[in-house]
């Protein structure tokens, strides 16, 4: 098995570099490919781009390395060619906070009052297309489960357990419900954690994280939208404050991370679309998903590799669909017949099959415990649908056409119970500022972009100090 440190070197020598063993001696590289900056930050998504554009703010110089063409991470919007019309099938709103009215002003982003497309619902089994009644369908009520979020209110924006971890949130979603009698609660929970596959089996501490007091104010109408449905523009704005600060489609693939006070602690080799180019930096800001795979160019310990080790993650799944055959107005909820499992579909599934702001485009979210292929999450959509064409009563024939496929893998990265109990959060806390790396990211936080815009505030004045 290949070590961290040879798989780094492989990928240095596929980049073409001049001599492998002096990757980080600024000697090799001509002038116009060595980037010197205060503080590097790998990963433009939602936490990484707040946190460079907060850093500039400050006064700071920054580089951010982010694998996409685009920064945003998990956020997508879709413009429709012929009407102009966007939307969104990614993330869907933003709380309407003091933090983010701040950066949405900074940034220049026009936004409006979050609303939904007027639709009515459909509550239907997914796997038969039978019709169920009386779940899913009307205004939820979530009076039990807030009761349960007051006991812990830091979780809505930080991992500050109490230890040793309070049983009951160690406790399965499924025996947390049946304890606490959430059963008339639990199939709108599960829709809101929408991502997080096998959600009986979680930890409730898990479900608690997503499904918050501050993302039920935002969902029940206490969030904000940018004005044409098309939250990409907020990082189309960022990428303008951040010109030539942003290396897109670029990757380190190679790094030096010292704790010493050198001048550059900090070094990375990054593949960029123009060739290798040298980073020197005082400081790291590190907003990627923190799993092994993603890691591996980063000069890891044996206590970072230790934990990192450790985390487990969902895949998820966004798209667009048209040539549905489905009837404009609705949206269908994937419901369990059954109510053995509060009503809740085992994974992989669908949540919802749902029509957007543009007439006859339809989204869906799906989950799976284990990875798929696009080709088998977009044969098991299609056959879902024309079973749900059947519920409609439509007799539409007819092959549906997918727009847009995202695969937002790795979701909800989150430790395994035993080493929640143990105490996990409180070791990864303490990796914070050494070897001059900082972390923030959904695993650090929340995937709830203001949560991690406080978040990786909150670490800012260290990392500036």
């Amino acid at each position: 098995m290949k070590t961290l440190a040879s798989l780094s070197f492989c990928l240095a020598l596929a980049a073409g570099l001049p001599n492998v063993r002096d990757q980080f001696d600024p000697a090799s590289y001509s002038s116009s490919n060595i980037i010197t900056r205060d503080v590097a930050v790998v990963g433009g998504g939602s936490s990484g781009t707040y946190g460079a554009i907060n850093l500039k703010r400050r006064c700071k110089t920054v580089v951010v390395i982010e694998k996409q063409n685009r920064l945003g991470g998990p956020v997508e919007s879709y413009t429709d060619a012929a009407s102009g019309n966007a939307t969104d099938y990614g993330v869907q709103a933003y709380w309407n906070i003091s933090l983010t009215r701040d950066y949405f002003g900074y940034l220049g982003v026009n936004y409006i009052n979050m609303s939904s497309p007027l639709s009515e619902t459909i509550s239907a089994d997914f796997r038969t297309g039978q019709e169920v009644q009386g779940v899913g369908q009307s205004s939820a009520n979530y009076s039990l489960w807030e009761a349960q979020l007051a006991k812990y209110p830091t979780l809505s924006y930080s991992w500050d357990l109490p230890y040793p971890v309070p049983s009951d949130l160690l406790l399965s979603f499924s025996d947390f419900v049946a304890k606490y009698n959430l059963q008339d609660e639990a199939y709108d929970i599960f829709q809101d954690a929408s991502g997080f596959s096998s959600l009986l089996q979680r930890p409730t501490v898990d479900v608690m994280k997503i499904v918050s007091e501050y993302y039920l104010n935002s969902a029940q109408g206490n969030g904000v939208v940018t004005k044409d449905h098309n939250n990409t523009e907020i990082y189309a704005l960022a990428l303008q404050k951040l010109g030539q600060d942003a290396l897109l489609s670029s990757t380190v693939i190679a790094s030096s991370r010292s704790a010493s006070n050198t001048s550059y602690p900090i070094r990375l080799v990054v593949n960029t679309p123009t060739g290798p180019k040298l980073i020197q930096a005082q400081k790291l800001l590190i907003s990627i998903p923190p799993i092994l795979s993603n890691l591996a160019p980063l000069d890891l310990d044996a206590t970072e590799i230790s934990l990192f080790s450790q985390w487990t993650y969902s895949n998820y799944y966004a798209m667009l669909i048209n040539n549905t055959g489905l009837p404009s107005g609705y949206r269908f909820k994937n419901v369990v017949a059954d109510n053995s499992t509060y009503h809740i579909p085992a994974t992989p599934a669908p949540y919802f099959v749902s029509e957007t702001h543009i007439q006859g485009l339809w989204y869906v979210w799906y989950t799976s415990p284990s990875p798929l292929t696009q080709q088998a999450v977009e044969a098991d959509i299609a056959r879902t649908l024309g079973r749900l064409r059947k519920t409609a009563n439509s007799t539409s024939s007819v092959t549906p056409t997918f727009v847009e496929f995202k695969d937002n893998s790795p979701f909800t990265v989150v430790p395994p119970r035993d080493a929640l109990a143990n105490g996990f959060y409180e070791k990864i806390k303490g990796l914070q500022g050494k070897r001059n790396t900082w972390y923030t990211g959904a695993a650090w936080a929340s995937s709830e972009s203001p949560v991690l815009w406080n978040f990786t505030s909150n670490l800012l004045p260290e990392i500036t100090a």
